[in-house]
């Protein structure tokens, strides 16, 4: 992997020790946020004495980097060639960077400027214990006005599914705030996940055939799968302005979204309940499809009609993956004609093998 700096002394530098952690931030057009996010943990950061470091990747934005996020003290930024999705992004950190555990952040999460500090002594109290850390921890979430949000969930299965029909979309993912508890649980946000290095080094890092959404589900199945504990932990809580679940949902994430649920339904249930949902999807796909055409809402049929033709093709073993399927969902609900192939051989050359560039000099890498 090849890395080119883009500014700062081209001279030898000491080793840096290991870090404890490392804060990762994946960002797609949403500078403003990071730049809060980055700024509100900045003075900590200089003073972590080389225990913790930030690395904000960027998957390919509209704009560059502002100014003020290049050359500050343990803060790295990552420029990836493309949007190839979240997990690429976490992928791309985790594999610049020696850490033993990664803080997952979204870059619309609202950082306390003692939060570096504070998630080095809960890493303390985890390794601490006679047996053991967790594989992963995912903390507390609150909205913006204070209140408790959803972040942990029971795996999911057919049946349920099906349910989410008659849930409210706050809660359909999510255990409800009365039963969620510190302790062991299936699987944790990824707005706020910590999870250890020796983890994504046991999976190969996390899933990127996912795009976005259902990518920590995975993560925190292959890692139960694996042995590794998920635990909820609410001694730390940070504010999420923008879950996915209060806001309006685009054509291309409604592609995208129903690609990642079906996809894990391929990757971990049954295969007779894959097919089954599969059948399910591409029903409501084509009557939703035929009622916007009707209503004149033409990007949102175009987004159902590749819904329905992802559904019928989409497989264990085949179908689209990564970010063919951002850009097959783009095409489409341009008005392309869903049927394509994927131009990403699996096992071949794509996005996630090409190096990201870096904004600084220090050459680290896993």
């Amino acid at each position: 992997m090849t890395i080119a700096p883009l500014e700062g002394p081209q001279g030898p530098t000491p080793p840096a020790p290991t870090p404890t952690l490392a804060i990762v931030i994946v960002n797609f057009n949403s500078w403003p946020d990071c730049e809060l996010l980055v700024e509100a943990m900045a003075a900590a950061l200089s003073r972590s004495d080389g225990r913790c470091e930030l690395i904000l990747v960027d998957n390919a934005s509209d704009d560059p980097p502002p100014p003020g996020l290049r050359g500050r003290p343990g803060i790295r930024v990552l420029l990836r060639p493309d949007n190839a999705g979240f997990a690429a992004g976490v992928n791309t950190a985790w594999r610049e960077s020696a850490a033993r555990w990664l803080l997952l952040l979204n870059p619309d999460t609202l950082a306390e400027p003692d939060l570096p500090a504070k998630i080095v002594a809960r890493i303390d109290a985890y390794e601490a214990r006679p047996g053991g850390p967790p594989g992963i921890v995912g903390f507390a979430l609150s909205n913006e006005d204070g209140t408790r949000q959803h972040s942990v969930g029971s795996f999911p299965t057919l049946f349920g599914c099906l349910r989410e029909a008659c849930t409210p979309r706050s809660r359909r993912k999510y255990w409800s705030l009365d039963r969620t508890r510190p302790g062991p649980v299936p699987w944790v946000t990824g707005a706020c996940l910590l999870v250890q290095g020796s983890v994504l080094e046991q999976l190969g890092g996390m899933d990127d055939d996912f795009f976005l959404y259902h990518e920590e589900v995975a993560l925190c199945r292959s890692a139960s799968d694996r042995g590794w504990s998920v635990e909820f932990d609410e001694a730390i809580t940070l504010k999420h302005l923008h879950p996915l679940q209060s806001r309006g949902v685009s054509p291309v994430l409604r592609v995208v979204t129903r690609h990642s649920k079906l996809l894990y339904f391929f990757k971990f249930r049954p295969r007779w309940e894959a097919l089954v949902l599969a059948r399910v999807i591409d029903c409501e796909a084509r009557l939703r499809q035929a009622a916007c055409r009707w209503l004149g809402r033409s990007a949102e049929a175009n987004a159902w009609m590749a819904v329905g033709w992802i559904a019928r093709t989409l497989d264990a073993d085949r179908g689209l993956r990564g970010v063919d399927v951002r850009r097959f969902a783009e095409r489409t609900v341009r008005g392309r004609s869903p049927g394509i192939r994927s131009r990403t051989p699996r096992g071949g050359r794509d996005s996630r093998r090409i190096g990201p560039i870096r904004l600084d000099d220090r050459p680290r890498s896993r």
